[in-house]
């Protein structure tokens, strides 16, 4: 029988061995998000870099002998000391003359200020007097007001007496339930009454 079998045993194919996927998995996902969003932030900072730089602008601070060349020949007038001269002279006046109209206006302000403040005493006392004359109130002491330089020509109107502001209406004890309130529903268990 041990010729049959032979000597060997056949057991098949070496078995191969399975190499385990690595994959990136969570932290790889978050590790590419970090990376894009942080060149995102960079890009954005230097956005005005970039997009001359795409546009073919050397920047200033880079300043080679061929943008030199290109900014000197770039066709802008030019003035002359006479034209400057002139040019601040023309600001220096309208300047001077946006002051003046400040200051004519801030002194018409003053003076309409001052004739309303007149306005407003006379008004209030001959609304004094009216309510004198109506028997309302007794006399009371009026402060001496000092003439508006302004000449006064408005009619005054008296303004009706306003009526005293009244405090909210409080509930009285009576008008509150008495006894025990349901709140959720149920039938409220009452005490005997003795």
């Amino acid at each position: 029988m041990a010729d049959t079998f032979g000597s060997e045993i056949n057991v098949g194919p070496p078995p191969v061995t399975l190499r385990k996927r690595r994959s990136f998995g969570v932290i790889g996902i978050l590790a590419l998000l970090l990376l894009v969003g942080a060149a995102g932030g960079l890009l954005w900072l230097n956005l005005d870099t970039v997009t001359d730089a795409l546009h073919g602008v050397a920047s200033p601070a880079s300043g080679s002998a061929s943008t030199s060349d290109v900014l000197a020949s770039a066709s802008e007038p030019t003035v002359s000391a006479a034209d400057f001269t002139a040019f601040q002279q023309q600001t220096g006046d309208s300047i001077q003359g946006a002051t003046n109209l400040l200051n004519a206006q801030q002194a018409e302000l003053k003076r309409l200020s001052d004739q309303i403040q007149g306005l407003t005493m006379l008004v209030t006392s001959l609304t004094t007097k009216i309510e004198q004359i109506q028997g309302r109130t007794p006399p009371a002491p009026v402060a001496a007001a000092a003439p508006s330089a302004a000449p006064v020509t408005a009619a005054p109107v008296a303004a009706a007496p306003r009526p005293a502001p009244t405090s909210p209406r409080r509930r009285s004890p009576a008008d509150r339930p008495a006894g025990a309130i349901s709140v959720g529903g149920a039938p409220l268990q009452t005490a005997p009454a003795r």
